[in-house]
């Protein structure tokens, strides 16, 4: 995955490409209205819009946000470093995340539910798979890097029926979203962007979301089966008896969503959008804080006081806008702390500029 010399240098500096932030802004929004109705799903008397709102969402965000970080992960060759800050940097963001969020548990709930193996519903996975999505780039960096992309697809199939992998290390679901992280690695943003851009693509990505989402909402069996497989966490032995065809399934699901996902840079716009692509710089920081602030309104049952109060619809509003509002919270400048000071630890300073004698 050598001999690549896309990307600028640090020396040159390349305009901004608005898209990705606007990309990443979407992504990370999708992520918290995802946490954030995951519990009408469990909780509503009428969850069915939820549950298809649930599924069109992690067709998309994952994918969307892991291809970008691999878009712009910088290209490694056999004389690059290993990138050591960068890899425990999201590591150690992790173990903290994982600890506060044990600590709130703690104090709500009086359990800290803590596990080093276990992943289910830490919510810090990403974290430590982009972490290990490092280390694989850099391990085959002088490899082809379209062989190993096509080797990580057909692993990422494949993943869905070893008994052995599944929350523990997230195993199951680095394996599975790897190939979008690989994918994104193996393009260059301004080439990608001349065609996301184009007025052909822009349409076709525009009809292709729109029969994504009618496919998403009208069509219960879809929802029911491909909800567990965009997860990236499950086993093929939910699908009983057909668990055989569990690869083909994972195949799908990985075209349909690449499909969403190339939709959706499609239609978005590359210019600034203010407060929206200056949201989408602070991804990381949204990431962190969103579950910390969403975990007290799942204690209290908030949801459910809603619904009491309101009625199915009008609960499903109101909670769902509770989602925006996060996601600019957690973006103000005091968010920025810990993964902005934890991001820093070991990277390396610039040199001061020489003294004139």
């Amino acid at each position: 995955m050598g001999d690549q010399t896309r990307r600028l240098s640090p020396v040159e500096k390349a305009p901004r490409i608005f898209l990705y932030d606007n990309a990443k802004f979407l992504a990370i929004l999708l992520v918290v209205i995802g946490h954030d109705i995951d519990i009408i799903t469990e909780q509503s008397a009428e969850p069915y819009f939820t549950n298809a709102l649930f599924t069109a969402i992690y067709g998309v965000h994952m994918p969307l946000f892991i291809f970008i970080s691999g878009l712009f992960t910088k290209p490694m060759n056999r004389e690059t470093k290993f990138p050591t800050y960068k890899v425990l940097s999201f590591f150690l963001i992790a173990i903290v995340l994982r600890i506060a969020i044990s600590l709130e548990r703690l104090f709500l709930r009086g359990r800290a539910g803590y596990s080093i193996l276990n992943m289910y519903d830490s919510f810090t996975w990403y974290l430590g798979a982009v972490a290990v999505f490092l280390v694989i780039v850099w391990i085959f960096r002088t490899f082809n890097k379209w062989a190993v992309l096509g080797i990580a697809f057909a692993v990422g199939c494949m993943a869905g029926y070893d008994s052995h992998l599944g929350d523990a290390f997230s195993l199951l679901r680095i394996a599975v979203f790897l190939p979008f992280f690989l994918l994104g690695y193996c393009f260059e943003p301004d080439k990608l962007l001349g065609i996301f851009q184009s007025k052909w693509f822009r349409l076709l990505g525009a009809a292709l979301l729109i029969a994504y989402l009618v496919l998403c909402f009208t069509n219960p069996d879809f929802v029911i089966n491909f909800r567990r497989l965009f997860t990236g966490r499950n086993r093929y032995t939910i699908f009983g008896p057909a668990a055989m065809w569990g690869g083909l399934l994972r195949m799908l699901a990985y075209a349909i969503s690449l499909l969403a996902g190339f939709s959706v840079l499609a239609v978005l716009p590359n210019r600034n959008l203010g407060v929206i692509t200056k949201t989408g710089t602070k991804t990381l920081q949204i990431y962190f804080w969103h579950r910390l602030m969403l975990y007290p309104l799942e204690v209290y049952g908030v949801y459910l006081l809603f619904e009491q109060g309101m009625g199915v619809v009008w609960a499903h509003i109101l909670y769902i806008l509770i989602a925006p509002a996060v996601t600019a919270l957690c973006a103000i400048p005091i968010f920025s702390f810990p993964t902005k000071q934890i991001l820093m630890i070991g990277r390396k300073k610039p040199d001061p500029p020489p003294t004139e004698s």
